[in-house]
């Protein structure tokens, strides 16, 4: 069932870069569609985490930030604000996504994803002027349990 789900969502990544492509009459690489095959597999990752599951093959970083780029602006990917810590930006495949609360810590990075069918009913019964959403993404940023601890244990007297 994973297999069909990574073809599944691997498929619509690879037509909407192609149309993009298309569009802005750019050129069909092997490396862009290497790096979508990986982006595909992982779902949710951080560049450094996307070129490691890139093994065997020798892309630059600075093509994977390029093909990242392309990605997002081709409507396949987002980048998760970095608010966080030391730890790099983490980037989602939108497409396939449904609505989504995000919780992410600032202080390690850690994401999260919540129900809350409350906040779920009040944005999907939610009434926009001259707007129909689709779906919706909500991030809410503050501190794990872990990092958390940590900041109280740093503040305590000595």
């Amino acid at each position: 069932m994973q297999d069909k789900k990574q073809n599944e969502t691997y498929r619509i990544a690879y037509d909407l870069l192609c149309e993009y492509i298309e569009k802005n009459q750019l050129r069909n690489t092997a490396e862009r569609f290497t790096i979508l095959a990986s982006v595909c597999e992982l779902e949710r990752f951080s560049v450094e985490e996307l070129q490691q599951s890139l093994t065997g093959i020798t892309i630059s970083r600075a093509t994977v930030y390029n093909a990242l780029t392309l990605m997002q602006k081709a409507g396949i990917v987002h980048r998760l604000e970095k608010e966080f810590g030391k730890r790099s930006a983490i980037y989602e495949i939108i497409f396939i996504k449904t609505s989504s609360i995000k919780i992410i810590c600032r202080n390690c990075g850690r994401v999260g994803e919540v129900k809350d069918p409350t906040i779920q009913r009040m944005l999907d019964d939610k009434n926009f002027t001259n707007f129909i959403h689709e779906r919706y993404s909500l991030y809410l940023y503050g501190h794990c349990k872990v990092c958390r601890r940590k900041l109280l244990l740093s503040k305590k007297p000595k």
